[in-house]
């Protein structure tokens, strides 16, 4: 065993009492198989393990759960510009990723918080019979985009109370099912979100849920910007801009510990 890769436990989204949400980011030295990318982020156990490697004037970036690879992670994706900017110091006004949903690129703001833009979904609505009444009693449903479905509940208790069998949500037809609801401590919006088929039955904060809440909130308020509480057990803070093509993501983050993989 030798030392070989740098790594980095970040906490994206996090608030006062919110923790965010866990991201291995790891600095490739040089490429890895994608078996042993893998079997690195089963070993991490964290809901998403990103790998960055420089490219040219950019930066290549993958995310893979402890199950599988994923096209889209955005707490992971703050994560690893947190990594670049506080951690290793890299210069720059803009970053740019290359990744398996185009170009992403991130930048940091006022107050402490980095963004990211991700990839606007569009939302239509669909028989909310999709979701087999998984989720109870939902006012409303939206396809947004291929592998996303946006369920809206009546409110953030009832949001908060929702119990759900992850073999029933396996069932709806959707790798990413997010229950919202108007309002929160705070914010404009409540979410929470489920990910069965990608190995994860509940995520602690989800980015890239918000590709297909904004544009639903802007739809619903014609207000480009939203904050948002997601209300799983670690909870998390996010802030959204809405733009033709993207949706910007922003939130705070703080490393938890760094060190080097052996592998």
């Amino acid at each position: 065993m030798a030392f070989g890769h740098r790594l980095w436990w970040v906490d994206a989204f996090i608030g006062d009492g919110e923790r965010g949400n866990p991201a291995v980011v790891v600095l490739l030295e040089r490429p890895m198989l994608d078996a042993d990318l893998q079997q690195i982020a089963f070993e991490l156990g964290v809901s998403e393990t990103a790998f960055v490697r420089r490219a040219g004037d950019g930066w290549s970036l993958r995310w893979f759960t402890p199950t599988m690879e994923v096209d889209l992670c955005g707490h992971a994706t703050l994560a690893t510009l947190h990594v670049l900017l506080n951690e290793l110091g890299v210069p720059g006004g803009e970053f740019f990723f290359q990744t398996r949903s185009g170009v992403l690129s991130g930048r940091r703001l006022n107050d402490g918080l980095l963004g990211v833009d991700l990839p606007r979904a569009y939302v239509e609505p669909v028989d909310v019979a999709v979701l087999g009444g998984v989720l109870g009693p939902v006012s409303e449903a939206y396809q947004a985009g291929a592998s996303s479905v946006l369920a809206i509940v009546e409110d953030y208790d009832t949001l908060c109370g929702l119990s759900v069998d992850s073999l029933e949500l396996f069932l709806v037809p959707s790798s990413l099912v997010i229950a919202a609801c108007v309002g929160g401590p705070g914010v404009d919006v409540s979410i929470r979100v489920f990910a069965p088929r990608l190995g994860l039955v509940e995520d602690p904060v989800t980015g890239s849920a918000m590709c297909a809440v904004a544009p639903w909130w802007a739809d619903r308020t014609g207000a480009p910007t939203m904050s948002v509480r997601q209300a799983s057990a670690r909870r998390g803070i996010m802030h959204t801009r809405l733009f033709e093509r993207n949706v910007e993501v922003a939130g705070l983050t703080r490393t938890f510990f760094g060190g080097d993989l052996r592998a």
